[in-house]
């Protein structure tokens, strides 16, 4: 069965991340972007924050316990006179360092800076600039630009989630979670939009997308035949930059394991999906998400049905 309200308990309730962690990371936010534009070094130079990655996109979730969650911030400057791409991250930190704030809770990373906040989340502030129309971030070990599209990636995410009925971002956090709590596949969460953006095609069918579980299933459904079909791992490429893949985030061994696993959570959800009984449907989709999947929502009947006449108010994609 579709359980349409259980699944909208679900994540509202277990996948998603707090409302006062959101709320938190926004003061955050507020006070790194107000150190940025009262630094010395930085402020000519400031243009502002972007945040990116699960944060940026909506498809962040709720950490497994005692995890942190980690959110990705651009630091978008001006070109720097005299900087070599080394000097932005180094420069950056130090200027983090400088500050009795930030100097014991902030780390010198490759392509970032990262601040640690109790360990609850950490940000990972990623210079970042325009130049001659194209986009790159830093790379301090190796000394050079890398040439990158965030701002086109988030773009391409969001218009496939429009075409997917508003559906796609969800049924990413939802495989996000099933990666979290089953901790027996590794797959990186720009690799997992990635493919599971590239099963929603340029215009789709509101069937295919009618509700959450619904799109789960779609997705799901696709993404293994995508994998089944493909027994070496592919190259996944950037979808707004062909010249940049993210397989340096896998390898034959992980991608194996992946595709299987994949295969055994698509057979559970389809038997789920199809189940007529409602306990029983109940008790499949247990399987698939674990025990955290509610056994009973209250006023269920109802909130089907306004779960369904809000799909439908929904946009559409073209």
């Amino acid at each position: 069965m579709e359980l349409t309200a259980f699944f909208d308990k679900f994540l509202a309730d277990t996948v998603n991340l707090n409302q006062s962690k959101l709320d938190t990371l926004s003061e955050k936010m507020n006070v790194i972007d107000s150190f940025f534009k009262n630094n010395n070094t930085i402020k000519k130079h400031y243009i502002g924050l972007l945040p990116q990655g699960s944060y940026g996109q909506k498809t962040i979730i709720k950490p497994p316990k005692d995890k942190d969650f980690d959110v990705d911030i651009l630091l978008s400057l001006q070109p720097i006179s005299g900087w070599q791409p080394e000097d932005y991250v180094v420069n950056v930190h130090t200027e983090f360092m400088k500050d009795g704030n930030y100097k014991k809770i902030t780390e010198l990373n490759p392509r970032c800076a990262t601040i640690y906040y109790s360990g609850d989340f950490h940000i990972d502030i990623v210079p970042f600039l325009r130049i001659d129309g194209r986009q790159y971030i830093t790379n301090k070990d190796d000394n050079r630009l890398e040439e990158t599209n965030p701002i086109g990636y988030s773009e391409w995410l969001m218009s496939k989630n429009t075409t997917a009925n508003n559906y796609l971002i969800k049924a990413i956090r939802l495989t996000k979670y099933l990666r979290d709590i089953k901790e027996n596949f590794s797959v990186k969460s720009i690799l997992l939009n990635t493919l599971i953006g590239n099963c929603i095609a340029d215009k789709e069918v509101f069937s295919e997308f009618k509700n959450l579980p619904t799109a789960f299933l779609t997705a799901f459904t696709r993404l293994n035949a995508f994998l089944q079909s493909s027994p070496n791992m592919p190259t996944v490429k950037n979808p707004t930059l062909s010249s940049e893949d993210f397989n340096r985030h896998w390898d034959q061994k992980k991608y194996s394991n992946f595709r299987e696993k994949i295969k055994l959570y698509y057979d559970k959800t389809k038997d789920a999906y199809s189940e007529g009984s409602k306990p029983e449907s109940i008790k499949k989709w247990q399987a698939v998400f674990g025990d955290e999947f509610p056994s009973d929502v209250e006023g269920d009947e109802k909130a089907k049905v306004f779960s369904a006449l809000s799909s439908k108010s929904r946009p559409w994609g073209n």
